[in-house]
């Protein structure tokens, strides 16, 4: 008995140490046929002790197995086994016939597609010739190696340990050949054709039966470059730009996608790339998205003299966002101005009717000083009119003289 439970814990620890998987639900029943040799075989009937030969081997003996799926992690196995022991002593090498049937659950401790360890725990019936029949507790460790998706070999080391005082215990130790029925697998990569993505090539069982030809990770049916690792839709991304080296024209440096994989670039070398700067050929400030900023002085300067101009495209009265950064630095002075009062004046060139051209200027002049206002100037500061197209300050008759026509001027009342 001490055997028993010294092998019963040595299955234990295996099985508390392993990381188990599902086996093949897709075949779920297996056949085996070994040679085996009976070891050690006793009894505690008295005198009989060293009575059987040590190691017992039958030419024609063998050892029959069915296995059937039971869940993710159980078969249940039954064998039938056929051999015969000798004896040490009284009719020396005397056989006796040995039979035993039993019903055993396996434990799989390994997802491998090819070596499948695993343990077992049961129970049977042994009949040897005169000496009886006795029930055993049965455990043992095995081993199958396929070497196709059907076919392989297994070994099995099995201790049986009698019930009855009377009943013989043994170690049987047996080798065979074992067949997988059910399920196909073209390629023979250890996953059934049912599961496997890419049934007729060799594959890996993490991308579901599918190559990684380069290793990277990524299988190769989602693999933009499947001869070559990279980490970037499977291509190398050398800069880490996110462009692949394969579209990047510039893959040793960090650029934009919209422009191939190079950087932008910054032609006024003020900080801002020429994308997104509003005035690409001429330093300027980030806060004034790459234009220079004009400084209250100037605007200052600028007002004092002579009358701000604000210019409209053809038709309308909105106001760009040119036309506000100057509006916002008016603003500013207007607050701290001791002038009291400006007149701000609409202007059209001469493209509609008179009576047309009348409205829009009128509505140019109150869209700036409604501008004005939002930015905290005060309404008493500021009157308003409209003159259509009676006073151009430049030609009526070309698109540049009818462009500086179509303003609002801001003239101080001093």
């Amino acid at each position: 008995m001490k055997r028993l439970v010294l092998l019963l814990t040595v299955i234990t620890l295996s099985c508390l140490s392993q990381t188990i998987h599902a086996q093949d639900v897709h075949s779920p029943w297996t056949a085996s046929l070994s040679t085996n040799a009976i070891n050690n075989p006793f009894r505690t009937f008295p005198g009989d002790e060293g009575r059987f030969k040590t190691w017992n081997w039958e030419a024609a003996g063998f050892k029959g197995g069915i296995s059937r799926h039971l869940t993710g992690k159980l078969s249940f196995e039954g064998t039938l086994t056929l051999t015969g022991i000798k004896q040490n002593f009284i009719d020396v090498n005397e056989k006796f016939s040995l039979i035993a049937l039993d019903g055993l659950l396996k434990y799989n401790l390994s997802n491998s597609f090819t070596v499948n360890p695993y343990v077992t725990f049961g129970g049977g019936l042994t009949w040897v010739d005169t000496l009886g029949k006795s029930f055993t507790v049965d455990a043992g460790v095995g081993l199958n190696v396929w070497l196709t998706y059907n076919f392989g070999l297994t070994g099995q080391t099995m201790y049986k340990q009698a019930i009855q005082e009377f009943g013989i215990s043994y170690y049987q130790h047996s080798v065979g050949i074992i067949f997988k029925f059910g399920g196909s697998d073209n390629d023979n990569d250890g996953i059934v054709n049912k599961e496997d993505d890419c049934p007729n090539i060799f594959g890996l069982a993490d991308f579901n039966g599918c190559p990684d030809t380069d290793k990277d990770g990524i299988p190769d049916k989602e693999d933009n470059c499947p001869d070559t690792p990279g980490t970037l839709n499977g291509c190398p991304d050398s800069d880490k730009d996110g462009v692949p080296d394969l579209y990047d024209n510039c893959p040793n440096l960090v650029g934009e996608k919209s422009n191939r994989g190079c950087p932008i670039p910054d032609t006024d070398k003020d900080g801002i790339i020429d994308t997104l700067d509003k005035c690409p050929q001429i330093k300027g400030s980030k806060n004034n998205n790459g234009c220079p900023e004009e400084k209250p002085e100037q605007t200052k300067a600028v007002i004092s003299k002579k009358p701000v101009l604000i210019y409209f495209e053809l038709s309308k009265a909105e106001i760009d966002a040119k036309s506000q950064k100057i509006l916002d630095n008016v603003a500013k002075f207007i607050k701290q101005s001791d002038i009291k009062s400006y007149e701000i004046s609409g202007h059209t060139d001469n493209t509609s009717s008179k009576q047309t051209n009348l409205k829009l200027s009128l509505e140019r002049a109150n869209a700036v000083r409604a501008y004005l206002v939002a930015k905290g100037v005060a309404e008493t500061k500021l009157k308003t009119a409209g003159f259509g197209e009676e006073f151009p300050i430049d030609k009526t008759n070309t698109k540049a003289g009818k462009q500086k026509n179509r303003r609002v001027e801001i003239i101080p009342m001093l």
